[in-house]
């Protein structure tokens, strides 16, 4: 009896944890002029690259993922196929719950970026269509539907959809493209969980666009983290075999009209995270290890992503990633707790602190040592580039000690913690 009740009181506690906590999954992909034939300098057509055939590999995609949030690039610009990709590929199979948002087109392209959600999940409370060139980048306010929470004191998700201009040469464009979209997002979301995505066209993370969104922006505590940063995917990542298992594109190692060729050898498909979502400040964090390029095993440097077979995915999303588009998909999963702080900060013993914070000499770091040992101070970029380290042996208890900002340039860095016995804690320092 003892046991059943002891049994029932677990199942309980464990179905309030699955309330309290759920996950996101974001997916991101450029779809290859989707619906849209003979576009711009693609030769793009019905025979290769048909949107019927496209539909099939976006089903399989969608069925392996199985996304919350999917947005996209290079989808044509008609209402009737935005109305025509819901009903056959997202609300299939008895679901009825996917949902997108209305074009919006100020620049007047052909091809256009959009928004699916899982209404289940998630509502839209604004879409804002800003003018940059070539095309619109789109914000979308969405709102967690969290039953636990009063109506107004919602979780608050924004979605950023940017596609700057390709091509080498175009950096200033690329760069012009997200200065519009960080003032934006310092002018509304300073402080709100941000996500910022798209096929952005970049070669390298020294590309100013690049730098922009993760370094360089004028409010240096409004920026972007890379979730790679810190697992080496950050460089000079265009045609490096180094960098094969972060690559989105090609998917195609020989090129055919519309399909660039190549193989995978370019990371041009980016989802970054505001700040807020990494430190978990506003109930959502990244679930860490969890983002990655669909369909790419670091296997295929220069190849087709289904060429001699595909260890990350079964072969029929291989074929459907090689059929579908010159690009993969790139996925991330968020965490959802509605307790305040919950987190690396707060799940932590260390309990540290930094102060002044922003500063421009030092700072003081406290922070509670649960065991006599070392702790090891790291100081790193936000490309996870290490800055300093110092390591200290420490007593039992509150402690503290200074560390010198001297030579360390301005902007948004992380201050990490590390214990001998494996407790870590990450800061945010803003340098000014």
């Amino acid at each position: 009896m003892k046991k059943t009740v002891l049994f029932i009181l677990m199942a309980l506690l464990a179905a309030q944890f699955a309330k309290a906590q759920d996950t996101l999954t974001v997916m991101h992909y450029n779809l290859l002029y989707y619906g849209n034939y003979n576009s711009g300098f693609a030769e793009c057509f019905e025979t290769n690259n048909n949107t019927q055939r496209k539909d099939e590999c976006i089903r399989t995609v969608m069925n392996y993922v199985k996304p919350d949030i999917l947005t996209v690039n290079e989808f044509g610009a008609t209402q009737a196929l935005l109305d025509a990709f819901v009903s056959h590929n997202l609300n299939i199979n008895g679901a009825d719950w996917w949902q997108a948002d209305n074009i919006v087109n100020h620049a007047g392209s052909n091809i256009v970026n959009h928004i699916f959600y899982d209404t289940r999940k998630l509502g839209l409370k604004k879409h804002v269509a800003l003018r940059t060139n070539p095309r619109d980048t789109d914000i979308y306010e969405l709102y967690l539907k969290t039953p636990s929470l009063a109506i107004g004191d919602t979780v608050k998700l924004v979605c950023i959809v940017a596609h700057p201009k390709a091509g080498q040469g175009y950096e200033s464009s690329r760069r012009a493209l997200m200065q519009t979209a960080m003032d934006y997002v310092n002018a509304n979301y300073p402080t709100e969980n941000v996500l910022i995505m798209g096929d952005f066209n970049m070669y390298t993370s020294d590309e100013s666009g690049y730098r922009l969104l993760t370094q360089t922006y004028s409010d240096p505590s409004v920026c972007f983290v890379d979730p790679l940063a810190y697992v080496g995917g950050v460089g000079a990542w265009n045609n490096n075999s180094q960098f094969a298992p972060f690559h989105t594109q090609s998917t195609r190692s020989y090129s055919e009209e519309c399909f660039s060729g190549g193989g995978l050898d370019d990371r041009f498909d980016f989802i970054l995270m505001a700040d807020e979502i990494m430190f978990s400040y506003h109930h959502l964090r990244y679930v860490g290890g969890s983002y990655h390029a669909v369909g790419n095993d670091g296997r295929h440097f220069n190849q087709s992503v289904d060429q001699n077979g595909n260890a990350a995915v079964p072969p029929a999303v291989a074929e459907a990633l090689f059929d579908a588009s010159d690009h993969l998909p790139v996925t991330m999963k968020i965490a959802v707790d509605m307790k305040v702080g919950v987190g690396e900060n707060t799940s932590t013993p260390l309990q540290a602190t930094v102060a002044p914070n922003p500063a421009s000499e030092r700072v003081t770091v406290r922070f509670h040592n649960p065991k006599e040992g070392q702790v090891q101070c790291d100081l790193l970029s936000p490309q996870g580039q290490l800055l300093k380290r110092e390591s200290k042996h420490y007593d039992t208890g509150s402690q503290q000690f200074d560390l010198s900002l001297q030579g360390i340039a301005k902007g948004f860095h992380l201050l990490r913690l590390t214990h001998a016995d494996g407790w870590r804690q990450t800061l945010k320092v803003v340098v000014r």
